[in-house]
């Protein structure tokens, strides 16, 4: 086996760190979407349960990745 011409280890943890957010960003998606079963049973209720659970969902789904973009892009991270 032989070395590399240049060893470029900042770039490939940039990339390792995105990657590993953007499959976080993904779970979230996933896992975390709020149920009708899910508002009904919470603890504290809300005034207007079905507007609270689309945006709970929404902010689940698009705000995350879209919090991370502008992250990701506000920190420079090559994109």
């Amino acid at each position: 086996m032989t070395a590399p011409d240049h060893l470029d280890l900042e770039s490939e943890i940039h990339a390792l760190f995105e990657t590993k957010l953007r499959e976080f960003a993904a779970f979230c998606r996933e896992n975390w979407q709020m149920t009708d079963k899910d508002i009904a049973e919470l603890v504290m209720p809300v005034e207007h349960p079905q507007a609270w659970l689309q945006g709970y969902n929404a902010a689940i789904t698009d705000g995350i990745s879209g919090a991370l973009d502008f992250w990701l892009d506000e920190g420079g991270y090559g994109r």
